[in-house]
């Protein structure tokens, strides 16, 4: 499909510093095109898969969410460090942004958006709501528009997204979208959207590769 884009990516053991994505990502925000929205999945993306199963829930925040949490059953759900350092940089940068008013997303501002495919949609709700990824944000808090920017149930995550873009008024091709499973990647490639395949787990390459294909895209 023309203009679409899926890669795959292999894990680094040298990432480059998490500040050195922001600030990149502020000096060029007015020569390099970027997404006006990107869209991640949680399980295996964000985070591992949950390996509760019946020894879930209460779930006991560990280190207040900073260090993930623990299950009944002792099992430990925590963000992927590039999950962590990502989502809070993307939110530092949307701040910095700003926006012209509640319901019109500013010129250069970037959106984060959360999809899932489940069956236990309150765990996932739960996770996003009690992982941290500072001091003093949850993962849900760096969502700015939760009601048009989470979309967890079962369905395709094609028709996610596509829902998600409708809500937001943008197209797929403003979208940048990150998931661990081909299908959902290809799905969501014909929509339009760059997307970028990571079957470890989302990485800090991962994240400048889909900019640096987005930008490729829109030149």
């Amino acid at each position: 499909l023309k203009g679409a884009k899926m890669v795959i990516t292999v894990p680094s053991f040298s990432s480059p510093s998490p500040s050195t994505l922001l600030t990149n990502l502020l000096n060029s925000q007015n020569d390099i095109p970027l997404p006006k929205c990107i869209v991640f999945d949680l399980d295996n993306t964000l985070w591992n898969r949950p390996r509760f199963k019946k020894g879930g829930q209460p779930f006991t925040p560990i280190n207040d969410g900073l260090n993930g949490i623990h299950g009944t059953n002792g099992e430990i759900l925590d963000l992927f460090p590039a999950s962590r350092d990502t989502l809070r940089i993307l939110n530092d940068y949307h701040n910095s942004v700003g926006s012209n008013n509640d319901k019109e997303q500013s010129s250069g501002s970037i959106s984060i958006s959360l999809v899932s495919r489940t069956h236990r949609p309150q765990w996932s709700k739960e996770f996003i709501n009690t992982l941290k990824v500072d001091q003093t944000r949850t993962v849900a808090d760096c969502i700015v528009d939760p009601k048009n920017n989470i979309i967890i149930r079962d369905g395709s995550k094609k028709l996610h997204v596509k829902e998600m873009s409708q809500k937001m008024g943008i197209q797929p091709r403003d979208m940048l979208f990150f998931d661990d499973r081909k299908k959902d990647v290809m799905e969501v490639m014909e929509l339009g959207a760059v997307a970028v395949l990571c079957p470890y787990g989302l990485m800090m390459d991962d994240v400048e590769l889909g900019f640096s294909l987005y930008a490729n895209r829109m030149n």
